[in-house]
């Protein structure tokens, strides 16, 4: 199709000075460029979310032999009904414990007990990478790192959107740790790193925690409270003795 004219299809001059269709008053130009708006560069308020947890394994250093079996018993199963059962609809029970076979085990210590900490955890940024935090001493004692569960750790452009136009930083980590010692203290690390909370601290006294209050209205004024007292013919008795009119 041949182009056309607005200003012809419209029935107007083509050389008129206005043409239809095209603004006379947008002149092109970006007011909003140059403009600059703030945002939270300062560390301190740049974190989104963030969640540190430091996880203990134990062995305890004892094995447990197996008997040759001595009798040839039904093979022992944590099922409680078959799954074609015809009155499955109304079969009670749960996880079968009960246990149709007969032995007595050898319970042998052969090493010493072996500590595993994981810290593992993982954090939002605005504008800034994510420092992987690690741990120095754990249980009063050095704590070593244990590769043989390899540390891994990444910082990532948070692929799910941004922070007002800026960039949102999201990392993750997980850190294996032993110990060359035995541990021999009950203090833990941080309950809650982020909020420097620590793992000695206890809960609300006995008497309570505080109710929910709210805050004065903006336009409140203070004044006098109310006064206790007798009622009497002349005016007001206060508590004290005092009269008031």
């Amino acid at each position: 199709m041949a182009f056309k004219d607005t200003n012809t299809v419209l029935g107007l001059p083509p050389n008129g000075a206005f043409q239809a269709g095209v603004s006379d008053l947008d002149d092109g130009k970006v007011i909003e460029q140059g403009a600059l708006l703030p945002w939270p560069s300062d560390p301190l308020v740049s974190w989104v979310y963030y969640d540190c947890t430091v996880g203990v394994m134990l062995d305890s250093g004892i094995v447990v032999h197996n008997r040759l079996p001595q009798v040839n018993n039904t093979p022992d199963t944590l099922a409680s009904c078959f799954l074609d059962d015809p009155n499955l609809e109304t079969a009670l029970g749960g996880v079968n414990l009960r246990s149709r076979d007969q032995y007595t085990d050898i319970v042998q210590r052969m090493g010493h007990s072996r500590y595993w900490f994981r810290l593992w955890g993982q954090a939002l940024r605005v504008g800034l990478q994510v420092p992987i935090p690690a741990i120095k001493t754990i249980g009063g004692v050095p704590a070593i790192p244990y590769d043989r569960n390899p540390q891994w750790a990444f910082n990532r452009i948070f692929p799910g959107g941004n922070y007002a136009g800026v960039i949102l930083w999201h990392a993750a980590w997980s850190l294996w740790y032993t110990t060359a010692v035995p541990p021999h203290s009950d203090v833990f690390p941080m309950a809650n790193p982020a909020a420097h909370i620590s793992s000695t601290s206890v809960g609300p006294g006995a008497l309570g925690i505080q109710a929910p209050f709210s805050q004065p209205d903006d336009d409140a004024e203070k004044s006098v409270p109310p006064v206790t007292g007798t009622k009497f013919s002349g005016g007001f008795q206060g508590a004290s003795g005092t009269k008031f009119p």
